[in-house]
């Protein structure tokens, strides 16, 4: 496997699992509309991953890791998360940026880097979004913030991964003080936005409900 080639395996890997941690159906179309990659791209691709023995179809051609995917993908998931986590806490780069700094790093790191590093951050459960590491789950009663009830105090959990391929989104969650740690009052939802009060500055941001749907809390 050429190094271009692995690389873009990664990258289906690391959106798969990621993918299947939403409890997302686990197909080609979805790849192409998440990679915004033409479908025939997406099927050779998953064809030479098959080949490879990374993954395998069921009878409704859903995809499905084999065990050395499985392997794999929680690998290249680790090694996302710990290049966040080190851009972010370390390098000091803002958290709604770090996410494109690290699909390279990711690509570059050997296992005794990866080894290291881990070592050096003290072993971190999770990246700078929230998103946790392969072993580990998120809290129990966890909810999207779009199914919140109305005047319930929230602490964010984690902003998803699809929310991350968007600087600009997260650069204005980032700006409302919509973060992993911080505590919230949830107002209200209307068809499509809801109303967020902070209680330490007495204001209100409002967030469309499609990004409410990929942030998840848990009531304070």
């Amino acid at each position: 496997m050429s190094e271009k080639q692995s690389t873009v395996i990664e990258e289906y890997l690391l959106l798969l699992y990621h993918l299947r941690d939403a409890g997302e159906k686990l197909k080609s179309v979805t790849l192409a509309h998440r990679l915004k990659t033409k479908p025939p791209t997406v099927h050779a691709t998953l064809q030479r991953m098959q080949r490879d023995g990374l993954i395998k179809f069921d009878k409704k051609k859903e995809i499905l890791f084999t065990n050395e995917g499985e392997r794999y993908a929680k690998d290249i998931a680790f090694r996302h998360n710990l290049a966040e986590y080190f851009l972010c806490n370390t390098l000091n780069i803002p958290w709604y940026e770090v996410h494109k700094h690290a699909h390279l790093l990711e690509h570059a790191m050997t296992p005794t880097v990866v080894e290291k590093l881990a070592k050096f951050l003290e072993y971190p459960e999770k990246c700078p979004h929230g998103n946790l590491m392969p072993g580990y789950s998120l809290p129990a009663g966890n909810f999207t913030l779009d199914n919140t009830p109305e005047n319930t105090f929230v602490e964010i959990l984690m902003i998803s991964e699809e929310l991350e391929d968007s600087e600009e989104i997260l650069h204005s969650l980032h700006q409302q003080n919509i973060i992993p740690g911080e505590k919230h009052k949830f107002v209200s939802k209307s068809n499509d936005l809801l109303t967020v009060s902070l209680e330490q500055n007495k204001s209100k941001v409002i967030i469309p409900l499609h990004v409410a749907s990929k942030i998840f809390v848990v009531e304070a």
